[in-house]
C-alpha cells in the first residue's frame, strides 16, 4: 500500500470519525508519514469543533474584507483525473486551515474592538 492511496481516506476518516479499513489501518500503524498526516487532520478538526459555539459579530466591513481576501487567493487547479489524491487532500486541508485561521482572526479582532456603551 502506498501513502498516496491512503491520504484521502485519512482526511475523510478524521472528518467523519469513521474507522479506516483494516488494510489502511495496518499501513497507518507502521507509517510515520501517514500517522503525522492523520494527526494533523485530527488537530484541524478538533480546532474547528472547539470554535463551533463561538459567535463573532463581524461588523459592517469585515465580511466584505474577508470575501475580497478569499477571491484574491490563488487557487491551484487540481486534476482529479490524474489520480493525484494526495494533492487533493492537501488542498482540502489547506482550505480548512485557512477557514479556521480566518475565523480565529475574526474572533481576536472582535475581542479587541471596544463597543460603545449604550
Amino acid at each position: 500500500m502506498r501513502c498516496e492511496d491512503v491520504s484521502l481516506l485519512l482526511s475523510e476518516s478524521a472528518e467523519s470519525d469513521s474507522s479506516l479499513p483494516r488494510s489502511i489501518a495496518r499501513h497507518t500503524d507502521h507509517c510515520l508519514r501517514c500517522q503525522a498526516e492523520q494527526a494533523q487532520y485530527r488537530k484541524i478538526r478538533r480546532t474547528m469543533l472547539s470554535m463551533r459555539g463561538s459567535h463573532v459579530d463581524p461588523g459592517v466591513t469585515m465580511v466584505g474584507e474577508v470575501m475580497m481576501l478569499v477571491r484574491d487567493t490563488d487557487v491551484v487547479p487540481v486534476d482529479q483525473q490524474s489520480g493525484d489524491r494526495r494533492r487533493v487532500a492537501y488542498v482540502a486541508a489547506a482550505a480548512t486551515a485557512a477557514t479556521a485561521a480566518t475565523a480565529a482572526g475574526a474572533l481576536v479582532l472582535a475581542a479587541r474592538v471596544k463597543r460603545p456603551a449604550s
